[in-house]
């Protein structure tokens, strides 16, 4: 037996099933990457990417009903064992969810957040093609890039290690310094994709330093090992706060908190829309998720540092953010700076290191994927139109020229700025409960503020919409499938917030089997 038979029998061999949607996504980035070289039909590539999407969030979705089946549900082992479906996912993904040699791990907080990632992404590809091609941008590559920056979002999410964690953000990032700056033409695409090449360059190497400083004073790139060691020696010394720094840098540069947003507000106007919703919500939903992750399994024992820095750089996201955001004549760069401000509202939920701070954090993070996509999504659909710019002056009369829209983006607005019945008002809800239950109390004023403060300018774009006459009478090109995707994205936001009870039980399930660190 030659050495590397012998190194491979004794390392095992990984469970792939758990790794089928990673795989499905995989195979359909590179079968689109073909196609794209082979033929000319754009609907049938866009078709075979939203179809290989389908796919892996089908499965994905079957095995969390099943998880969930078997937690909640008065389901025994025995009783599991013997039903070939509850075996299938009691083998795989209860007992044996870590695979590739510690690096991956699939567990149920994992499996949720690639499910709303999928979600995401497909409502992001519906309104990929119409824009690009109204644009006179198209290109087959956006389809595999965003495919393959997926892939870097399911990596990071089902990361348990650093080098895996590593990884992950790396093949996000790149495909989407490549995707900002796709758009034909047009000189602030490629300033966005250069600022955010540079700055997430930056951000790179900082995440480097920070692993070498970690791995140096712990020995181990393994959340779960680096936490014991930490435990364990109970002595924060210069290398090991280093290293705490740099990641925390890191990640808040990636999750564009202030001061760290700088790249942002230029690669979101910069970018074809569709392209921005997707960096401003799966992009970012995935760093969220990370980070939670870091701090639940590799800092446990620091959490309350963690915790007020990430209160510091949420209370300055919500502050500039909002403020800025009211400055803003274009509508894309207000959702860009509201975007920050939304970094701040879901990160606050870090300042209460309880599981209800958890579990509020997941829920602002899966929810905020219908109300900001969609906001983005609907800017996408009336930007094809030709001398619609996305100024405030544009959303002039919208409720008359296109009253569908303009009720939908009243839906998207009210959401973003926390009104009830929508389920904003759910996700600041639940961030402030757990504010005040850990007695953060200057945070949870400073939320609420900032919320107030929003209301400047979601308000404006509302009141441009019912409360003034168009300035251009005809009618806007709108397609029926457009519609259609931008309607059960705003109703969605209505059912959530009349009944957010599913999604908080599901965030609550998720983030309290992350604190307990079931399975590993």
């Amino acid at each position: 037996m030659s050495v590397i038979e012998q190194l491979v029998s004794g390392l095992g061999m990984p469970n792939f099933v758990i790794l089928i949607p990673e795989i499905v996504l995989l195979i359909t980035a590179f079968t689109v990457f073909i196609l794209e070289l082979i033929t000319k039909n754009r609907k049938v590539i866009s078709a075979v990417s939203i179809l290989g999407l389908l796919g892996s969030g089908l499965f994905i979705l079957v095995v969390v009903l099943g998880i969930l089946k078997l937690i909640l549900s008065p389901i025994t082992l025995k009783e599991a064992s013997q039903n070939v479906f509850y075996s299938f996912i009691l083998n795989n993904f209860l007992e044996n969810f870590v695979t590739l040699y510690g690096l991956y791990v699939v567990d149920l907080f994992a499996l949720v957040f690639k499910l709303f990632l999928i979600v995401g992404t497909i409502f992001v590809l519906i309104h990929l093609r119409p824009y690009v091609e109204s644009k006179k941008s198209y290109y087959g590559e956006y389809y595999y890039l965003i495919l393959f920056s997926l892939v870097g979002m399911f990596i990071m999410v089902s990361s348990p290690n650093l080098i895996s964690f590593y990884i992950g953000l790396e093949l996000m990032s790149i495909a989407l310094y490549v995707l900002i700056g796709l758009y034909r033409r047009d000189y602030k695409s490629k300033e966005g994709a250069y600022k955010y090449l540079i700055i997430g360059g930056t951000g790179t190497a900082i995440v480097s330093y920070a692993i070498a400083l970690l791995y140096g004073r712990t020995g181990t790139f393994d959340f779960k090992e680096i936490a014991k060691t930490l435990i364990i020696s109970d002595n924060l010394d210069v290398g090991l706060i280093g290293g705490l720094v740099l990641l925390l840098i890191g990640l808040a540069l990636k999750a564009s908190a202030v001061p760290f947003h700088h790249w942002a507000p230029d690669a979101y106007e910069g970018a074809t829309t569709p392209v921005t919703a997707f960096l401003a919500v799966p992009a970012k939903i995935a760093t969220y998720a990370i980070i939670l992750r870091i701090v639940v399994e590799a800092f446990p024992s620091v959490t309350e540092t963690w915790g007020l820095a990430w209160a510091l750089f949420a209370a300055a996201s919500m502050i500039l953010g909002n403020f800025v955001a009211l400055r803003q004549k274009n509508v894309k760069r207000m959702l860009a700076y509201s975007s920050i401000a939304h970094t701040g509202y879901i990160t606050a939920a870090l300042a209460a290191p309880t599981g209800m701070g958890f579990a509020a954090l997941a829920f602002y993070s899966i929810v905020y994927l219908f109300m900001g996509a969609g906001a983005f999504l609907l800017l996408s659909s009336l930007e094809k139109n030709e001398g619609w710019s996305n100024s405030l002056d544009d959303f002039k009369g919208l409720a008359k020229r296109e009253p569908a829209s303009a009720l939908i983006m009243l839906v998207f607005m009210f959401s973003l700025l926390g009104i009830p019945p929508t389920v904003g008002f759910i996700g600041k809800l639940g961030v402030f409960l757990a504010l005040i239950g850990y007695e953060v109390w200057w945070l949870a004023i400073v939320l609420v503020i900032t919320s107030i403060v929003s209301a400047g300018y979601y308000i404006k774009v509302v009141a441009n919409m019912y409360m003034y006459e168009p300035t251009v009478k005809n009618r806007l090109n709108i397609s029926l499938t457009e519609k259609l995707s931008l309607g059960i994205l705003a109703v969605i936001v209505l059912i959530l917030g009349v009944y957010p009870t599913q999604i908080w039980t599901l965030t609550t399930t998720i983030s309290s089997l992350l604190m307990a660190g079931v399975g590993r």
